[in-house]
């Protein structure tokens, strides 16, 4: 996986650079299926009598991805996670599964393949047309099948899958979280990747008709139908490379709160988070050198934090992670850090205390080197 695999399977490439990474990829899918039954559901992730399968699958796809990675192929291709910020990524999830710490490790590998899928499908009204879906590996429950679509962003043949969940409940799927992760699934596809509030805000009343569904559940859909109804008539802004002054300022207005700590959790902030996003990674795709590349990082990773732990497919500490590594000498790549080292430490505090793998604290320190010396370098006469 780590970064550029995926690359080639959905953007504007040469055919004989595809053609040099085809054997990887192939490698790479055949362990996607081979995690594929574990991806969705974490009881299986953490069921010991699965480790031999899941322990060695993680390892090939660090090694596919370290030789992928390598190929160097890929220059100016949108919004793409550097292969250095992808592999270590996985190293990590790796990593954290083989010390124990299974539940993370699959949080990262979840978010991980999402965000591999994401560099072009992440652009509004996108949904991948590279079929995961093979009749062969198809998973017995519909919800799982769907996850599963959802992590690899085939938003098209997941969504009607959720919407029957949510219309069948509690018949077709009497568990009430699966209903509650549809619900979230389907308000991120229509607000960030469709940008059609309208259209959110009919599917939600569509569902609203099912008289069966927990009571908090319809008062949330209540929430957003209000929250979207607001806003349905505002247009995503449009910025172009002059006008870098003009996105951080709309960045920094709409973030305000939370780039002062502030994280509201409401249905309002909800779509902002989804609404600026959106903009973000249509900018990045449009004009992936700007200078204001590693800021848009930063901002990312507080509209991903809304999401980290009922979604899927949300990894702030990627974003983190390449701000620094790729543009360590950029005045934010130290508040990068520091927020990286504070999500870190939560991912890694439980009752017991914090204990953060060796290597993941290795891997800390080698970032703090980084921006050290280029704080050093720049400031030499």
């Amino acid at each position: 996986m780590a970064g550029k695999f995926f690359l080639f399977l959905i953007t504007s490439l040469s055919l004989q650079a595809q053609a040099e990474v085809k054997p990887y990829m192939d490698q790479m899918l055949q362990e996607i299926y081979t995690l594929k039954p574990f991806i969705v559901s974490a009881d299986d992730y953490r069921d010991p009598k699965n480790a031999p399968v899941i322990q060695k699958s993680l390892e090939n796809m660090v090694s596919l991805s370290e030789k992928i990675s390598h190929e160097g192929k890929i220059k100016n291709s949108g919004f793409a996670i550097s292969g250095r910020a992808m592999n270590q990524q996985l190293k990590e999830a790796e990593i954290v599964y083989r010390v124990g710490n299974k539940d993370y490790s699959l949080w990262m590998l979840r978010s991980t393949l999402s965000v591999c899928m994401s560099c072009h499908t992440q652009l509004p009204s996108s949904s991948t047309k590279f079929d995961f879906s093979d009749k062969n590996r198809f998973l017995s429950k519909p919800f799982d099948e769907a996850e599963f679509l959802f992590i690899v962003r085939n938003f098209d043949k997941a969504l009607p899958i959720y919407s029957e969940v949510l219309a069948g409940f509690p018949k077709n799927d009497p568990s009430v979280e699966h209903a509650e992760q549809a619900l979230s699934r389907k308000v991120y596809y229509f607000t960030r990747v469709k940008r059609d509030l309208p259209g959110l805000i009919q599917s939600l009343q569509k569902d609203l008709g099912n008289k069966e569904l927990p009571e908090f559940l319809k008062n949330r859909m209540q929430d957003l139908v209000k929250s979207a109804e607001k806003i349905k008539s505002l247009p995503y802004p449009e910025f172009n490379d002059k006008q870098s002054n003009e996105l951080r300022k709309f960045a920094q207005t709409n973030l305000k709160k939370e780039l002062s700590g502030d994280f509201e959790m409401n249905t309002d902030r909800e779509l902002a988070y989804l609404r600026v996003s959106s903009v973000l990674y249509k900018y990045l795709e449009q004009y992936p050198n700007t200078p204001l590349k590693p800021e848009i990082l930063y901002w990312l990773s507080f509209c991903e934090r809304r999401y980290e732990e009922e979604a899927l497919y949300s990894m702030p500490e990627l974003y983190l992670k390449q701000c620094v590594l790729e543009h360590p000498e950029s005045k934010i790549a130290p508040a990068c850090l520091t927020e990286y080292q504070d999500l870190i430490q939560m991912a890694f505090t439980g009752s017991s205390g914090t204990h953060i793998p060796k290597e993941v604290q290795r891997e800390i320190e080698s970032m703090k080197e980084l921006i050290k010396k280029m704080t050093a370098k720049k400031s030499r006469p």
